[in-house]
């Protein structure tokens, strides 16, 4: 295979922007970083940003397509749109459902690995329930409330052979009966449990914690923050998490599900290296679309796109994003603020160690060069996946 040379970019390293700089490119990996290196072939950056691919651990779909259709069209179809965008390591993300239609989004990923030549920019999969609170509306969120369900265990088991080893984290509200047991579980198996969907207290959540939970999805949106039962105030999920730094996050960094002041401050008490950005994106990600599923075509829910968020008909609650990972690149760098090499943390590096991928992640001599080129406006120009040009 030749040799690329990516010349004259402003390199963003997992410790600051080298301007002006080269990358070498062999095998599909990071060869070498410096100046006046030589190849076969050039791609000249013409001094535009050159960061790490953007890993999206929580993503539901794009292109027009959710995983949850369950059919290799579809999965090629969102992870086609989602790489367009930077995306190159995605973890296809299914919501709750019955065990049928679990069960066929995990044998469809399977066959997916095993025929398309997209199977390597996704690892695995995540679980986003079904054993979630529907206590009460913000809770649920866009969650089909006729599914969620305690933890089964019978279930679980039946749920973890078909996956065949491909789950890499398993959400659940961690106030329910059986949830200890099922994050002890899932810690056991090296998939990472994470609490969401919550209805709990601070002392319901650091219990879940004590018990194994590592992680938050979509940190402050359907879980508890500082509230009032009987007019006695409690303290809630999101307090015990920063209590625990051992703990991670993630935020959906869309500019509309989590304000400015909220990223920054997740940012000033966990750190970048505990804070992933992601999109949840749903089929309309990518796309034009003003209207689609959440979920399968077959019995999904219907939602709508108002104020560039995805939401329920009723507008009782946002479900998703439309967002793709270069969106959320342009909200944290050019509308909050955040410098680019922490914002690279977020897209990149943190949820690459998050899904334990060693391999990805950063602009790093070893590492795959699975790379995107943007400009100072943070649009992509270029995307590489294991060096090859997309």
């Amino acid at each position: 295979m030749k040799s690329i040379i990516i010349k004259n970019g402003n390199l963003v390293l997992p410790d600051r922007v080298l301007d002006n700089s080269d990358i070498l490119i062999e095998s599909g990996k990071i060869k070498s970083i410096g100046k006046d290196l030589v190849g076969d072939y050039t791609i000249d950056a013409k001094g535009q940003y050159v960061l790490p691919g953007f890993v999206d651990v929580h993503v539901h779909g794009g292109g027009g397509a959710d995983f949850m259709d369950a059919t290799c069209e579809a999965f090629e179809t969102a992870v086609r749109a989602h790489l367009s965008h930077g995306t190159t390591t995605l973890v296809p993300t299914a919501m709750s459902a019955t065990e049928q239609d679990l069960t066929d989004f995990l044998n469809c990923f399977n066959e997916f690995k095993n025929t398309s030549k997209y199977a390597d920019i996704t690892p695995g999969v995540h679980l986003e329930g079904p054993y979630f609170s529907g206590a009460t509306a913000k809770s649920g969120g866009a969650q089909p409330r006729g599914v969620l369900r305690l933890p089964d265990f019978d279930e679980i088991g039946r749920l973890l052979k078909a996956s065949n080893g491909s789950i890499l984290r398993w959400d659940a509200a961690p106030e329910l009966e059986g949830s200890d047991r099922f994050a002890a579980l899932m810690n056991e198996l090296g998939i990472v449990p994470a609490m969401a969907h919550s209805n709990a207290d601070s002392f319901e959540a650091q219990k879940g914690i004590d018990s194994g939970f590592k992680h938050v999805t979509h940190f402050y949106n359907a879980v508890t923050s500082y509230h009032k039962v009987g007019q006695k105030p409690r303290a809630g999920l999101v307090e015990a998490v920063y209590l625990n730094p051992g703990v991670t996050v993630e935020l959906i960094c869309d500019g509309r599900h989590i304000p400015r002041d909220i990223v920054r401050l997740a940012l000033m008490i966990k750190g970048a290296d505990k804070v992933s950005a992601i999109t949840d994106g749903m089929r309309i990600a990518g796309t034009d679309m003003q209207s689609g599923k959440l979920g399968s075509l077959k019995n999904g829910t219907d939602v709508i796109v108002d104020d560039d968020v995805a939401k329920l008909v009723d507008m009782s609650s946002f479900a998703g994003s439309i967002a793709t990972m270069d969106r959320c690149l342009r909200v944290l760098c050019g509308d909050y603020g955040i410098d680019i090499v922490t914002a690279a943390k977020m897209l990149s590096t943190t949820p690459a160690k998050h899904i334990n991928a060693d391999n990805i992640g950063a602009v790093k001599v070893g590492l795959n060069a699975d790379l995107v080129i943007a400009d100072n406006d943070y649009k992509i120009i270029k995307v590489l996946k294991n060096g090859a040009e997309i």
